[in-house]
């Protein structure tokens, strides 16, 4: 019995990550959305949690130690 292949394109394509974040760029001073992506304790949430890609968590990493280092976030 042959078995389906489990690499087609087509299932691949509808196993993408949904784009969560609005817009492509993390504003700074935009410290209400930056919150969604950090712990109460300040820790940055992990990218299998969130659900968003791994460009746009790198945004997120980079804008929230900037917020940090300006004060914005504790």
């Amino acid at each position: 019995m042959a078995y389906p292949r489990k690499h087609d394109r087509d299932d691949y394509a509808s196993r993408r990550r949904p784009q969560l974040l609005p817009t492509d760029e993390i504003d700074v001073n935009d410290i209400e959305t930056l919150r969604h992506y950090v712990t109460e304790y300040g820790k940055i949430i992990p990218a299998r949690i969130t659900g968003v890609t791994a460009q746009q968590q790198r945004r997120i990493k980079q804008g929230v130690r900037r917020a940090r280092n300006m004060g914005l976030m504790a």
